[in-house]
């Protein structure tokens, strides 16, 4: 059996919120999880209506529009795009919602509906690049890292390295940024950025430092960042 496309998937998945949603109004219950999840699926929608990039030409993009109007009835969108045929359609919005699953999830309207609506929000907004660890890890550092990989380990498992990562944010920098003379910060990016020759010698060590050079010792041993200043100091 097929898979359901993306499209029918959100289209159902609306109907069955509004659905509880209306239920709950009724009966005077709490309807705040059905507000979350509908905000949710509009944010979604939202993304497939305005997006110019995920599907590649904005013809492309309407069409899905106009399928998810008709609530995914392939004959009313062949009509009203007076396409050739109906398996033209079919083909079309197969290929269509293949691109979008790769941007948004292929779980990720499941996941609103088993209540789970923030794991889903932030499954769908790093799949489209509106989270990004480039946004909160150092500049550069993702450069450095190995690329992503699926392994089967948890997180407990991974301790080690998320506080290397915690230790290398944005926002750790800017709270420890705060310990230091800002003074004498503000002269070692003087030293680092001029042209200046009265700095040349303290310009050199600098960016030796930070290059790494000190690193090793003479026996070839690794040196903590306190020797490897009084190494760079002593030459």
């Amino acid at each position: 059996m097929a898979n359901k496309l993306i499209f029918r998937k959100y289209v159902e998945a609306r109907e069955q919120v509004e659905v509880s949603q209306r239920s709950k109004e009724f009966y005077g219950e709490d309807d705040s999880l059905e507000k979350r999840q509908l905000s949710a699926l509009k944010e979604i929608f939202d993304y497939i209506k305005n997006d110019e990039t995920w599907a590649g030409q904005e013809r492309s993009r309407k069409k899905v529009i106009i399928f998810i109007k008709n609530h995914c009835s392939y004959e009313k969108t062949k009509n009203e795009l007076r396409a050739k045929s109906r398996n033209s359609v079919e083909a079309s919005m197969s290929y269509l919602s293949k691109k979008l699953e790769a941007k948004i999830g292929t779980s990720t309207i499941d996941l609103i509906l088993a209540h789970k609506v923030d794991e889903a929000m932030i499954q769908f907004r790093a799949g489209t690049g509106k989270l990004n660890p480039a946004d909160y890890l150092i500049d550069g550092l993702l450069d450095l890292l190995p690329k992503s990989n699926k392994r089967h380990v948890t997180l407990e498992e991974c301790e080690k390295e998320i506080k290397f990562l915690l230790t290398l944010t944005k926002s750790n920098l800017e709270e420890h940024s705060c310990l230091y003379n800002k003074d004498n910060l503000s002269y070692l990016l003087y030293v680092l950025t001029s042209t200046d020759s009265v700095v040349a010698d303290e310009r050199k060590v600098l960016y030796q430092l930070l290059k790494g050079d000190f690193r090793k010792g003479e026996d070839g041993r690794s040196l903590d960042i306190n020797s490897q200043i009084t190494k760079a100091f002593e030459e």
